[in-house]
């Protein structure tokens, strides 16, 4: 089904995924999600049509089993050729009570942050948000912030920096009347409250 015509919009993400085969769960990656279903990296064995459950954990919503059919595959040769990953597309056919609003709202989620800017002074954290969902730039010094957020193409939704750099971000920030939009992160530890906080933002 080529893009144009698909019912539901496709969102790029990197969700851990399990799906049962012959009563045994493999851990993938789902690679991109819709409202109907998803692409699930390295799950290229898996025969057309066959059925199988799948546990999604939609970050921030819980873990849901779903029943999916595979809809088509990619084989690695197919995969390279195309400049895509090896997997299979699954088409979603039957799912448990709530699991629908909290993909909706997911989506939601994962679409508005696609129109946001996020600044980062680290790039490992940088990675991690466009894993998220975020369009990401490396933060200039704090006397170019101002600047950079004034001529930024989209919104920037949030400046991400260590503690021992936010009361000079904050304070650059605020002289500029950009508004609260430092948050701290400081390891990996730190990155669900701030995806949070940057949801909460948009």
């Amino acid at each position: 089904m080529s893009g144009h015509n698909r019912k539901n919009p496709r969102y790029r993400v990197h969700l851990s995924v399990r799906f049962a085969r012959a009563r045994e769960f493999v851990i993938e990656y789902a690679e991109n999600l819709s409202q109907g279903g998803l692409f699930v990296k390295g799950a290229g064995s898996l025969g057309a049509l066959e059925e199988v459950d799948v546990e999604i954990d939609l970050p921030g919503a819980g873990t849901y089993t779903v029943k999916a059919e595979v809809a088509h595959t990619i084989d690695a040769a197919t995969a390279t050729r195309l400049g895509r990953s090896a997997g299979a597309g699954l088409a979603i056919t039957e799912s448990p009570p709530g699991f629908t609003d909290a993909l909706q709202a997911y989506l939601q989620r994962l679409g508005r942050r696609a129109d946001v800017m996020v600044m980062v002074t680290d790039e490992t954290f940088g990675l991690l948000l466009a894993a998220a969902g975020f369009q990401v730039a490396t933060a200039p010094e704090p006397d170019q912030l101002a600047a950079a957020i004034a001529h930024s193409e989209v919104p920037v939704a949030g400046v991400v920096v260590s503690r021992g750099q936010a009361p000079d971000y904050q304070q650059a920030t605020t002289a500029a009347g950009a508004g609260d939009v430092v948050v701290t992160m400081d390891s990996t530890e730190d990155f669900e409250r701030v995806l949070e906080w940057l949801d909460n933002e948009l």
